[in-house]
């Protein structure tokens, strides 16, 4: 009975963007803000919030701090807007009973995985047990449980006799008429997801089995009517052939497995269509060290110039890491391999920050520090603008004006 009360409360909550309780005032004084990708930094930073909101963004001499109110010393810290992850996952068993389970328990579960490195937001990409996400969603929200803003695609599916090697003994579902798939997304979304995910070209064990043109461009053209996203997993050069020609919105990955190099033809019809791509470039570091490969290997090379062609192209990059199934939490590779690829500071900021704000519809309230915004922050230990793992060493995270998380040892 309690799942199913968490479960309605987020159906009837709205949105996943709806304000948390209201936090206490509080001031941020002393940091180096970089307010947004492709901007000047403020030296000496100060940040008014109140409730839940940035009330004042200027230098000390611009912004005096009211008294009585809480003060957070910032000094030699780097402040930016929240970070987001668009491809995390709740799957691993210590999430279950998510409704049952102490918050202070699922509140360190989430230090570890998501507020320790700075994510105030993130979109789940597979939900094998969606009634228990939805319940710890439920928690999240209501502030029970420290964590960040959460999406979701609910239960991705696959091409017929298509389900994924690496997830047996569990399977997705498998859709083999448009029919089908069209009433699988109509179920998703009334659900609560706030996107779809399909497999467009699945590894079955035996060769990669690529979904039906009919079927994917129903489930697309069903999403779509409900002004949701469509996320595809690719696999190969073949699945991304199909997700763009089907009418997907994101890459989940690059496509790395047929070591294919991306021509500037394909990056030039990515852009046309305006796909984003999520990396995920430690995933496949992750697998062959996993597998004892040489990370010379052209999977991890074809995915290092994927992501260089489409970036360098000017194509939209969102941060992703597939953490949960990549049971290492640690950021700092998926930073390191954005830059081998050629992504620049502003590009890596963006793909954090503005861009999937924009994407996903929230830009007028999220990815920028300015007055008016979310309270929605990370303060770093080092810029990051010298090395990109910086961006993985995360001082603070804070959520709609409470702190989320922090390693600063107060005294």
């Amino acid at each position: 009975m309690k799942t199913y009360l968490l479960y309605l409360l987020t159906l009837l909550s709205g949105s996943v963007y709806a304000q948390l309780p209201a936090q206490q005032e509080l001031a941020l004084v002393g940091a180096t803000i970089y307010t947004a990708p492709q901007t000047l930094p403020v030296i000496s930073g100060v940040v008014i919030i109140r409730n839940g909101k940035i009330t004042a963004v200027g230098n000390d001499k611009q912004v005096k701090v009211p008294a009585q109110m809480k003060v957070i010393d910032c000094k030699g810290l780097v402040m930016m807007a929240g970070f987001w992850n668009c491809h995390v996952h709740f799957i691993e068993p210590k999430w279950d009973h998510a409704d049952k389970q102490p918050a202070a328990v699922l509140s360190r579960q989430m230090d570890s995985m998501i507020n320790s490195r700075g994510f105030t937001h993130v979109f789940d990409l597979a939900a094998l047990n969606y009634p228990n996400l939805l319940a710890l969603r439920a928690r999240v929200m209501s502030g029970e449980v420290n964590g960040p803003a959460m999406l979701t695609v609910g239960a991705p599916f696959v091409p017929p006799h298509g389900n994924p090697f690496y997830i047996r003994p569990l399977s997705l579902p498998e859709m083999n008429t448009p029919d089908e798939a069209v009433a699988h997304v109509t179920r998703q979304i009334r659900a609560g997801a706030d996107g779809i995910k399909i497999m467009s070209a699945s590894p079955d064990g035996h060769g990669i089995v690529p979904m039906p043109m009919n079927i994917i461009k129903a489930a697309t053209s069903t999403a779509h009517k409900f002004h949701k996203q469509v996320f595809a997993h690719p696999t190969a050069d073949t699945g991304m052939h199909i997700a763009l020609a089907g009418g997907v919105d994101i890459l989940a990955h690059v496509a790395p497995d047929g070591y294919h190099s991306w021509t500037k033809n394909e990056t030039d019809q990515l852009l046309l269509h305006k796909v984003a791509l999520i990396p995920t470039l430690k995933l496949y570091k992750w697998e062959l060290e996993r597998k004892q490969l040489p990370l010379t290997n052209p999977l991890m090379t074809t995915a290092v110039q994927q992501l260089g062609a489409y970036a360098g192209a000017g194509g939209e990059i969102l941060f992703g890491t597939d953490v949960g199934y990549v049971t290492d939490y640690d950021t700092s590779d998926e930073f390191r391999l954005m830059a081998e690829a050629g992504m620049s500071f502003d590009q890596i900021l963006a793909s954090l920050t503005t861009a999937p704000a924009k994407r996903f519809g929230v830009a007028q309230h999220s990815g920028t520090i300015a007055r008016g915004m979310d309270a929605d922050i990370v303060l770093l230990k080092a810029d990051p603008h010298t090395d990109s793992r910086h961006f993985s060493d995360v001082a603070y995270t804070i959520r709609n004006g409470k702190v989320i998380y922090s390693s600063v040892v107060r005294k």
